[in-house]
């Protein structure tokens, strides 16, 4: 992930072009003769000047410029470490919600539908036997159709959680495989 994410690549390409940027203000403090040529023509008489300027830096040596170019690479350096370390939490963050909603998951799994499910029942025989009322039947399918419901969420927060793990470790959705579901809704 802290290779190939694209917003980590976009803060190495910034640091580097500072870094450039610093390389080239520093190459700027050499001076750099320029050729010159200069060609005039009198009535009768042609005129060739050719020259060489070697500007000497002597008052000026691009302190300014140098120390602004060594100012964008601190501050690229700096917004290099923080989109790493807000992609590090961002992966933390997805995890654990992924990590939560699983084990709630596997909670509704391993006995809480089945629980609600015989309570339903009981309800239902205690009433065919005239033991109970219709409420408490009544009581009991509301409590199935909440502690389903409440499976179906944790089921989308578990899935949400891993869109959000493949989106901060930038894979490509169209060949990201999403894991089956262990246990089909009654």
């Amino acid at each position: 992930m802290l290779r190939e994410h694209p917003a980590l690549r976009l803060a190495e390409d910034s640091l580097r072009r500072a870094e450039a940027q610093l390389r080239y203000e520093e190459a700027q403090r050499v001076p750099q003769p320029v050729l010159r040529t200069d060609f005039e023509r009198y009535p009768d008489v042609p005129n060739f000047r050719f020259g060489i300027d070697v500007p000497i830096p002597l008052w000026h040596r691009r302190e300014g410029p140098i120390a602004q170019a060594a100012a964008a690479v601190r501050e690229a350096r700096a917004q290099r470490r923080w989109r790493e370390l807000e992609l590090i939490a961002a992966l933390e963050g997805a995890y654990q919600r992924y990590h939560s909603a699983h084990e709630q998951v596997l909670a509704f799994e391993r006995g809480i539908l089945a629980e609600a499910e015989t309570a339903l029942r009981a309800a239902q025989a205690a009433f065919q036997l005239g033991e109970r009322g219709i409420l408490e039947v009544l009581d009991a399918q509301r409590l199935l159709r909440n502690v389903r419901l409440d499976y179906i969420q944790a089921i989308f927060d578990r899935q949400a959680a891993l869109v959000d793990l493949d989106e901060v470790r930038a894979l490509d959705p169209r060949q990201v495989r999403f894991p089956q579901m262990r246990r089909t809704l009654p």
